[in-house]
């Protein structure tokens, strides 16, 4: 049975005729406590008390009477009730006395009873002297003067009715069963009381000694009250080489002095203990604002590492999902309706579509979109740009590998892209620079439907739509023996072209607006919206944006840094605008550039270049003799391509 469900167990103490009082009243209380009555006080008590707990035996308070309870108080390690005299039980006893004798002496310990004058005896004739004592000699000195005095019978406790008798008086004990029963309803609330606390301290220590961190509690001199597991663990050592001890002479990098000595908190600061890193706080302990202590928790900095690194990672939002919807899609003009019109169409089917459009024009967002808008909208939308990695990486990530495909291969291998985006949507981001010797097996996968992994035999099918995205002219490409023609037709099946924002006419205020918006929100001051884009706007409208709508949001950036200092002048912010925007302020409307004769000649060149590499297989050292440059020359041409 847990402890909190047991009876608690009063152990009572008597040096006289109290112990039969005490046994009288045991079954009384014998459902609401263990009552055990013991023969003896003083020393004998604290002997007994010591040599049946060492036995085993469990107590959980005391009650005893007179100086023997007090003495029990003041020695003994478990609660004691001092029994009192009850009115009921006091009256009882002058009664009982006023039968004996109208001369009668009250003598109790450390105090006079109250409420004996009003109880009327003295108006039957009876004459009543109180005297307190303190010790078994004052007792006896009290119980002599009293007889001199022509008093007759003595009311006290057990000793001092031993004391009358000897000195041939009349003795009437002072405490009756209401008395003892009183005392053991307290011990017993003790008892409980007790008990509660020692429970909280067990599951508070428990709690403690489970926690991940180290903790130590230490008093106002800086020793070592408790320790849990974790902190003996990081200082290695034994309990018993720390508790007790100061903090700063087990570990001087923990210690508490200066927290004690200026009752702050230090949070978060960083201690070397032995080889580690720990992060340390140390907090000052008050109870009802005095201080009485301090505590000190540390943690393995690398532990809180690995937190901070796995917060991240389940707070970073997914790769694999589309943020974007058509709605989002900012713009009233003919062009950009013409676009959310044909891409909602186009969600409405799975077969592949192909956007193409200027860099900076919103290729990826009109992506998300049609994904979002599809019955694939619940399943990955998986983006990858091809044009970011060099031609083995694009692979292995879009192929993914079996393990001991090539040195450094993760153990168990990797799935690609295509396997990541099964039953939702691969986004193939500039996929007019995927290069010759991949476009073969990325076809495959398209008219398949199966991905082979590097290293694998075995092919795996997939269900995925495909959204392919380019700025190049692939028809070009094609003709230039750059694009695959059979790839390009694979793609070129729900053709979408997004207009630059130069032709469409109207959008930028709006998409200005909009971008402005957030970005001010971003630098902590939206208020500025009005003001900063009523500055902007007759700039922003006649501008070519040969960087599109990217180039836009670039350009409002510069302008939030700007109306995020709240006090700059109206002067000084026409300095700075112009200073900051001067494609915008100073060179008026951006001209469409058209290719001058040299990049239309580097191109040329460029194209020649990639076609004998392609029909070389890639083989760059057989490509080089070909075209009759070195292979490091060669390289820097495939190089600038890039």
């Amino acid at each position: 049975m847990p402890t909190s469900e047991r009876r608690p167990v009063i152990w009572a103490f008597s040096t006289s005729r109290l112990r039969s009082a005490f046994e009288s009243v045991a079954p009384i209380m014998a459902e609401e406590a263990e009552v055990h009555v013991f023969d003896g006080g003083f020393e004998e008590a604290l002997a007994t008390l010591r040599t049946r707990r060492a036995a085993g035996e469990h107590v959980d308070a005391l009650v005893a009477a007179g100086a023997n309870g007090a003495y029990l108080r003041d020695h003994a390690d478990v609660p004691v009730v001092v029994v009192g005299a009850s009115t009921v039980d006091t009256i009882g006893a002058l009664l009982r006395a006023r039968q004996f004798s109208s001369r009668i002496g009250v003598v109790n310990f450390s105090r006079v009873v109250t409420g004996i004058d009003r109880e009327g005896f003295l108006m039957a004739g009876a004459k009543v002297e109180q005297r307190p004592y303190l010790t078994p000699e004052e007792a006896r000195t009290q119980v002599l003067d009293l007889a001199s005095r022509g008093v007759e019978v003595i009311v006290g406790p057990g000793p001092v009715c031993d004391l009358a008798e000897q000195a041939g008086l009349k003795a009437v004990l002072l405490y009756g069963q209401d008395s003892l029963a009183q005392a053991i309803r307290q011990a017993i609330e003790i008892a409980r009381v007790t008990r509660a606390a020692t429970a909280r301290h067990d599951h508070l220590r428990l709690a403690v000694e489970q926690l991940e961190p180290g903790v130590a509690v230490v008093d106002l001199d800086e020793r070592v009250l408790s320790a849990n597991g974790a902190l003996l663990r990081l200082l290695s050592l034994p309990a018993v080489e720390v508790l007790g001890r100061t903090l700063s002479s087990v570990a001087p990098s923990l210690g508490l002095a200066r927290v004690l000595e200026a009752g702050i908190a230090e949070t978060d600061t960083l201690e070397r203990l032995g080889g580690r890193s720990l992060l340390v706080s140390r907090t000052p302990l008050r109870d009802h604002g005095t201080l009485r202590g301090a505590m000190t928790i540390c943690q393995d900095a690398a532990t809180i590492q690995r937190l901070e690194r796995r917060l991240r990672s389940q707070h970073r939002p997914s790769r694999f999902e589309a943020r974007y919807t058509l709605g989002a899609i900012v713009g009233d003009s003919a062009a950009i309706r013409g676009v959310r019109a044909m891409a909602e169409r186009y969600a409405r089917t799975d077969a592949t579509v192909l956007i193409t459009g200027e860099s900076g024009t919103g290729k990826e967002m009109v992506a998300q979109g049609i994904h979002a808008a599809g019955r694939r909208r619940d399943r990955p939308f998986v983006a990858i740009n091809c044009a970011a990695f060099p031609e083995t990486l694009l692979e292995s990530e879009l192929f993914g590998y079996e393990e001991g495909a090539f040195t450094g291969s993760r153990r168990g291998g990797r799935p690609g892209l295509f396997e990541a985006a099964h039953l939702g949507t691969i986004f193939l981001d500039e996929v007019g620079d995927v290069p010759l010797t991949l476009q073969s097996r990325l076809l495959r996968v398209l008219q398949e439907r199966q991905v082979l992994r590097l290293g694998s035999n075995d092919p795996t099918p997939i269900d995925v739509r495909v959204i392919a995205a380019t700025h190049r002219d692939l028809r070009a490409a094609v003709a230039g023996g750059q694009f695959r023609d059979d790839l390009y037709f694979r793609l070129h099946i729900l053709p979408i072209h997004l207009p630059p924002l130069r032709d469409r006419h109207g959008d930028v205020a709006a998409i200005a607006s909009d971008l402005l918006r957030r970005v001010l929100a971003r630098h902590g001051v939206p208020g500025a919206h009005a003001r900063a884009l009523a500055r902007v706007l007759p700039a922003l409208e006649p501008y070519g944006w040969p960087g599109n709508v990217r180039e836009l949001e670039n350009v409002l950036e510069r302008v939030a840094v700007l109306f995020a200092d709240g006090a700059i002048s109206d002067d000084q912010l026409d300095v700075e605008l112009r200073a900051a925007l001067p494609e915008l302020l100073d060179g008026g409307v951006a001209p469409v550039r058209q290719p001058d004769l040299r990049a239309t000649r580097q191109a040329s060149e460029q194209a020649h270049v990639e076609r004998v590499v392609a029909e070389c297989g890639g083989n760059l050292s057989e490509a080089a003799r070909k075209l009759g440059v070195g292979r490091s020359t060669l390289y820097r041409k495939l190089a600038a391509k890039r």
